[in-house]
């Protein structure tokens, strides 16, 4: 859920890149802001990742919940849903 959440506002920056109208100037503000965050969002969609994957079963949670804490990528909303979605997992009952 938070790497969809990510690529889902990667692909956003990037339809937004892909339309900007051209010529760009170097010093245009808004479209190297938008440079900046596409680079942000590899560089968290990396990170979630690597946190994933070096994480053991039972602790993976916890470490995808400290990333999202940290990550400068997503707004408060969305920290605040994707935590509670991450509660509710673990709460959740398995099924044999």
């Amino acid at each position: 859920m938070v790497k969809a959440c990510l690529e889902s506002e990667r692909e956003r920056v990037h339809a937004e890149i892909r339309a900007y109208p051209t010529p760009i100037p170097r010093c245009d503000a808004q479209f190297n802001h938008l440079i900046e965050q596409r680079d942000r969002l590899f560089q968290e969609l990396s990170r979630l990742d690597a946190a994933r994957s070096s994480a053991a079963a039972d602790d993976a949670a916890a470490r995808v919940e400290a990333f999202i804490e940290a990550s400068g990528c997503l707004d408060d909303d969305a920290k605040l849903r994707l935590k509670s979605a991450l509660s509710e997992e673990r709460v959740r009952p398995e099924i044999s």
